[in-house]
């Protein structure tokens, strides 16, 4: 094939050369290429660039040594008598504590390369970034044991991508600052357990009742396996789960060289025992040493970390001889080995002075009855839909299918929402939920300290139920509420915090928890819920309480599974001086009922504090309540109350609190307004006959008017229900005048009815 040509001058000769025309298409190639290259290398570039900008941006990020864990100085606890307390909040491991078989258990699952990487694990990083890419979402992390404690001790748990490459830069700055072993033990002391255990010091003791240096293999691989999810792989609620997770640990430690075939067999083999009701040092004061830590971290916005390296002593209002006293009450007074049990006393501050557990965390259990005066009654009273003297009926109920029923199945009809109150009627509970409104309720109960989620917005709200439960601190708060006129004040723990000379803190002159007293309900509302819950001790599910020389107002609960056994049974309680809440529950059918054991339980504690000094006689009630007679009889006739007045008979006569603002008149009372009878007359048989219906409160005159002249022939007083009467009366073809009287006291109305009889009566004789 003949090659085509081009011609192209030469500059320097001026000769004209062919050239191939193949060139042109090499030069495109060449650009082709370039503009490949340069599309190839903008990515790595603008990594560089970002890797860059974000090695500028970490440096100015700051590391916060004083939250870190260290053995510096702990701070101490001081009861209200000024007493140090034996039991401290020792959470800090030294890397000499820490066991080979519990470093190599952690680092075999949390962190397998945390002693050659420099903060992070960029392999991990890639791992973690292809699973999810794969799961189509965020499936796992990729955080090593740094990561961890810096997430723990210096940044929020929110899931941002600033946070994480905030979390990045530190790791890389503390494995800078601090060995390998000094992070791992950092890490330790801070990681989270579950079951109120923070650092691995606090688990052992918890768990299995050790000291770390005491742990088997086995109880190594199982603290290890539990920080990644201390809820579900929980030793104490979650056995079977546990046990899985440690193999999978011990299986990890063999693989990676740490533990040889038999040692993986015998520890994989080994029976997960797990120490019940742990009497330790801090089981004492542990749980309330616990809230108070929290307390002085919210306050000041330190970490924990912080105030356990921070020497600050620390004076509680905890009255130690009363706690004392508590703990042993708890052992005594429950029904079984399986029943659990918490005690809370308040002052009428809001302070603390006792709190006794036999379990190592708080608690957070359905509320039951207890639950009714917070979310029902009080709110209905202070929006002033109801009153104490209000009629209503107790009956079953079915609200959309939800058809609550009475302890016992037992309804007492027609009645009062103070009887309802002391009785602890469900149906009643319901039917005032349905009138008020359940979000009005929530509001109510959020005022009181208690939250609930939108799931527990339903009529299950009036018996208590609730999604997330309630713990003994939040009911005690509440029910606080009602004995300080209507206020609410969260519980309170810390007195004063000082830091070497100076206070941080002083109760006097702020309040530690940020919540200041806010008002609740009304003074009259608090007082009046205080006059319905002392009938509830007097006459109610707390008649227990009755035994007391002196006034206190009580709420009992139970709350049921759904086999129908008890689960959990409460009696919230309080007077002038203090505020008491006993809890008894078990995840085990519980034989007791709120009524029972918890309310003997607060009586016990009410003789405890009787003893130390003397207790107010009666509760002080607001002025902005009065008494007033109560018409009975009409308010159950028109459904809403009645003030009695001088003609109405004492049988019918009661004497009820009010809110000043909302006092019963007495237009509606039927003794003040006696209404006409009604009387029909015909003939029978040549009988005259009378029909009538009475009023068991009136009192019934029947008059005939004939040729004889006037004379009663029928009177009834007290009876309930149709009458008739048939008369002769005496007329010779003329006339002859009934009239029917209804007569209270001195009032009255009368039906007069006048016939024309022919034939004639001689007789003048009348029957019923």
């Amino acid at each position: 094939m003949k090659k085509q040509f081009r011609s192209q001058k030469n500059p320097n000769t001026g000769d004209i050369s062919p050239l191939p025309l193949s060139d042109k298409p090499k030069k495109r190639r060449k650009i082709l290429i370039g503009a490949l290259a340069a599309l190839l290398l903008a990515p790595v570039i603008s990594f560089g660039a970002a890797v860059g900008i974000y090695a500028i941006w970490a440096r100015g990020v700051k590391l916060d040594k004083s939250a870190l864990p260290v053995s510096a100085s702990l701070p101490a606890f001081y009861d209200a008598d000024g007493n140090k307390l034996s039991y401290k909040q020792d959470s800090y491991i030294s890397a000499d504590e820490i066991t080979e078989d519990l470093r190599n258990a952690f680092v075999a699952v949390e962190d397998k390369r945390f002693y050659s990487h420099k903060g992070y694990d960029p392999v991990r990083m890639a791992g973690a970034a292809l699973g999810n890419l794969k799961a189509g979402g965020i499936r796992e992390g990729a955080s090593t044991i740094t990561q961890q404690l810096v997430k723990n001790t210096q940044l929020t748990h929110e899931r941002t991508l600033k946070r994480k490459l905030t979390e990045i830069a530190l790791a890389a700055k503390l494995e800078k600052e601090y060995s390998k072993d000094d992070i791992l033990s950092m890490y330790l002391s801070v990681i989270y357990f579950g079951n109120g255990a923070y650092g691995v010091k606090q688990a052992c003791r918890k768990f299995f009742a050790k000291d770390v240096d005491e742990l088997t293999l086995s109880q190594c691989a199982c603290l290890a396996g539990i920080v990644r999810n201390p809820a579900g792989y929980s030793p104490k609620n979650k056995p079977e789960n546990c046990v899985k997770r440690r193999n999978l640990v011990l299986k990890l430690m063999r693989e990676q060289g740490y533990i040889d075939d038999k040692s993986y067999e015998e520890a994989a083999a080994e029976q997960l025992e797990i120490a019940s009701n742990v009497i330790d040092e801090s089981a004492l004061y542990g749980n309330y040493l616990e809230k108070a830590a929290q307390e002085v971290c919210e306050a000041l916005g330190i970490t924990r970390a912080q105030l356990d390296g921070s020497g600050y002593r620390i004076h509680i209002a905890l009255d130690s001889d009363l706690q004392q006293k508590l703990c042993a009450l708890s052992g005594q007074c429950i029904s079984a080995e399986d029943v659990n049990s918490a005690a809370v006393v308040l002052d009428s501050e809001g302070f603390m002075v006792g709190y006794s557990s036999n379990l190592p965390y708080e608690v957070s259990r359905q509320a039951g009855s207890v639950l009714k005066p917070l979310a029902v009654y009080a709110p209905a009273l202070n929006e002033r839909m109801i009153s104490l003297a209000t009629p209503i009926t107790d009956e079953k109920v079915n609200y959309g299918g939800y058809s609550p029923a009475n302890f016992g199945d037992k309804y007492y009809g027609d009645t009062t929402i103070k009887q309802a109150i002391a009785r602890s009627m469900n149906s009643v509970s319901v039917k005032v939920l349905d009138y008020l409104g359940v979000d009005c309720c929530a509001e109510y109960l959020a005022r009181f300290g208690i939250n609930i989620s939108d799931e527990d917005k339903n009529y299950a709200l009036a018996l208590g139920a609730t999604s997330n439960g309630t713990s003994p601190l939040d009911i005690a708060a509440a029910y606080g509420a009602f004995s300080r006129g209507g206020m609410y004040q969260g519980c309170k723990f810390v007195k004063a915090v000082i830091d070497g000379d100076r206070y941080i803190y002083d109760s006097k002159t702020g309040d530690l928890n940020g919540q200041n007293c806010q008002r609740a309900v009304s003074p009259a509302t608090a007082s009046l819920i205080s006059v319905a819950l002392k009938e509830t001790v007097t006459s109610g599910t707390a008649k227990t309480l009755s035994a007391l020389p002196f006034e206190v107002a009580a709420k009992t609960g139970t709350a049921q599974r759904e086999d129908g056994g008890n689960s959990d049974g409460w009696c919230a309680s309080y007077n002038d001086g203090y505020t008491v809440v006993v809890w008894h529950g078990s995840d085990g059918k519980l034989e007791e009922r709120g009524g029972g054991l918890p309310t003997m339980h607060a009586l016990k504690i009410w003789q405890l504090l009787a003893s130390r000094a003397p207790m107010p006689s009666k509760l002080t009630l607001s002025e902005e309540i009065t008494q007033v007679r109560i018409d009975n009889y009409s308010a159950a006739k028109c459904k809403h109350a009645v003030a009695a007045t001088d003609n109405t008979p004492d049988k019918y006569v009661s004497v009820e609190y009010f809110d000043v603002a909302t006092i019963p008149t007495s237009s509606d009372s039927l003794f003040e307004n006696v209404p006409a009878p009604q009387l029909s007359v015909d003939m029978l048989n040549d009988m005259v006959r009378l029909c009538f219906s009475c009023l068991p409160i009136y009192k019934y005159t029947l008059t005939r008017r004939d040729l004889l002249g006037e004379s009663v022939i029928f009177e009834c007083d007290g009876y309930d229900g149709a009458k008739i009467v048939y008369d002769a009366p005496v007329t010779f073809g003329g006339k002859v005048t009934y009239t029917l009287t209804c007569s209270s006291g001195d009032v009255k109305a009368d039906c007069k009815k006048i016939l024309f009889v022919d034939p004639p009566f001689a007789s003048g004789q009348n029957a019923t």
